[in-house]
């Protein structure tokens, strides 16, 4: 077993050639792949943003699931039988019983319970939606 001071005594430039190429190259495609997820989140966001700004949907919820098939995202099927998959952001808040309701042109999601109404700012759930210029102008203030 090493002892503590050899280990501290560790040198990069002693290494053989071949393990320092080794470590650059794994050093050099982590970076990479950093770069490459943060930037693809963005863009990722950006499209589910504009998706999301468009989508019109009403209903009484009967049942709320996980689809497996949709890659496992949560889903809440209406009354009239109609589905709506994802918005992770109320899935917690919403029950069986509830009724959801969000109009075209708008970023507010409301959820309707017996006793009151809970309203979703999207804009919580996407965090990039001031880098979308052309949604500056559908802001409900």
């Amino acid at each position: 077993m090493p002892s503590l001071e050899k280990i501290l005594e560790f040198e990069f430039n002693d290494l053989k050639p071949a393990y320092k190429a080794f470590f650059i190259m794994l050093f050099s495609i982590g970076i990479i792949c950093i770069v490459l997820y943060s930037s693809s989140e963005v863009t990722i966001s950006k499209g589910q943003y504009k998706d999301m700004f468009e989508d019109n949907f009403s209903g009484l919820i009967v049942k709320k699931y996980i689809d497996y098939d949709n890659r496992k995202s949560p889903t809440f099927k209406f009354k009239d039988s109609s589905r709506l998959n994802g918005y992770l952001i109320f899935w917690e808040k919403v029950e069986i019983g509830d009724s959801i309701s969000k109009n075209a042109k708008s970023r507010f999601v409301k959820i309707f319970k017996k006793d009151t109404v809970i309203v979703f700012d999207m804009n919580v759930e996407f965090k990039y939606y001031d880098t979308i210029p052309e949604n500056k102008n559908h802001d409900e203030r």
